[in-house]
């Protein structure tokens, strides 16, 4: 056995943490680039943030116009506008698109752009050679797990992808995870942020590449996503259901990061590429099909999964493999995630295209590996 295993060098876990920031943060720097979305830049909690910040008489620079998918370009901006204001650390405030730039552009400052050099598979193969500047990530949203991963997913307005930008050295100095800040999210938000941590939590586990670290938070955070992510979809405000998700979304976040992910994300990731889907909302309608799909080669962990979820004992693997996959069918169908990619109208003759997007790091460590006429039939039952 051999694995080793890397998240954020601190994590604060607290509700109401955002309040008293300046605590946290004043360690890290002077002079902050403060990365967060139209909506959070007007918001009473980000006077909050101002106000802490204030208190400890540091600087700050804030960047509010996240919004969307990121992209190279703009990363690329929000680079150039930290280094003319001199920030020696940076804040996202948001939920994963927030993160990533943030994350990126931290990185960035001191390697230099263009982000694109960076990105897998597509750019130049640059590596991040250089510590960046402190970077602090506070997440909005139960989700996306990256505030604790080593890599930013950027897109494309120019060339069309969706990579990823990874250096361990890109782990965040401190996340604050901060349920509050949760509270009152729109239902649909909730319901493709949290399908995402739940798509982040059993791929983790059924993955070949798990490790038993993985493992015991990947477990636990699916217990956590199956007693809590319909409560919290059902009422924004049932603050036990927003905890709980918190955390089962930063576990998700932790578990994958160290094992990989699977087929939801890798083929969820080209679909909403080419058709503009939501991660989360790709993510969610492929999941129960991939369960499926890995159902019999990862019998014994599905089944852990369906008795994770569903706090019950089966009185065989099968049984208990077939209660996860119903489970998420079930979940899925009452947030009002739809059961495949139909409603897209996507043509045939895209598929192959699709088929060849979908292979990258995510469908690498699924269970099952398909070839590429496997992956073209596969993506037409979907579609």
């Amino acid at each position: 056995m051999e694995f080793s295993f890397l998240t954020a060098q601190k994590i604060v876990f607290k509700t109401g943490a955002v309040a008293e920031i300046a605590q946290y943060v004043a360690e890290f720097g002077k002079n902050f680039l403060i990365v967060v979305d139209p909506f959070f830049k007007e918001s009473e909690t980000m006077t909050k943030v101002k106000e802490q910040l204030d208190s400890i008489n540091a600087k700050y620079t804030i960047y509010g116009e996240v919004a969307g998918e990121p992209t190279v370009e703009q990363t690329d901006e929000v680079c150039e506008i930290a280094l003319k204001d001199g920030c020696d650390a940076v804040i996202s405030i948001g939920g994963g698109s927030n993160i990533d730039v943030g994350k990126a552009v931290a990185a960035l400052i001191t390697n230099g752009t263009p982000a694109v050099d960076y990105m897998e598979y597509v750019g130049k193969g640059k590596k991040v050679t250089k510590e960046p500047v402190p970077f602090i990530s506070i997440p909005t949203t139960a989700g996306t797990g990256s505030e604790v991963t080593k890599n930013s997913v950027l897109g494309s307005q120019v060339q069309t992808f969706k990579r990823s930008m990874r250096s361990d050295m890109m782990l965040a100095n401190l996340t604050i995870v901060d349920p509050e800040l949760t509270r009152g999210c729109p239902p649909k938000v909730t319901a493709f942020s949290g399908i995402d941590a739940m798509t982040h939590l059993i791929e983790a586990y059924t993955t070949w590449r798990a490790t038993p670290i993985s493992d015991g938070l990947a477990l636990r955070g699916i217990e956590l996503g199956g007693k809590y992510l319909r409560r919290a979809f059902d009422d924004g405000n049932d603050m036990e259901a927003r905890e709980g998700m918190a955390a089962a979304a930063l576990m998700g976040g932790m578990a994958f990061a160290n094992s990989g992910l699977g087929a939801a994300h890798g083929i969820g990731m080209a679909v909403g590429i080419a058709y503009h889907v939501p991660h989360g909302e790709a993510c969610g309608i492929l999941l129960p099909h991939v369960m499926k799909l890995n159902q019999k080669k990862v019998e014994d962990r599905m089944a852990k999964v369906g008795e994770a979820l569903t706090r019950k004992r089966f009185s065989s693997t099968a049984e208990g493999a077939q209660a996860a996959v119903d489970f998420i069918v079930e979940l899925t169908d009452h947030m009002g995630i739809k059961p495949d990619f139909k409603h897209l109208n996507i043509p045939k003759e895209e598929i192959p295209n699709l088929a060849k997007a979908s292979y990258g790091t995510s469908m690498s460590s699924n269970p099952v590996q398909l070839e590429m006429d496997e992956m073209i039939e596969y993506i037409s039952t979907l579609v």
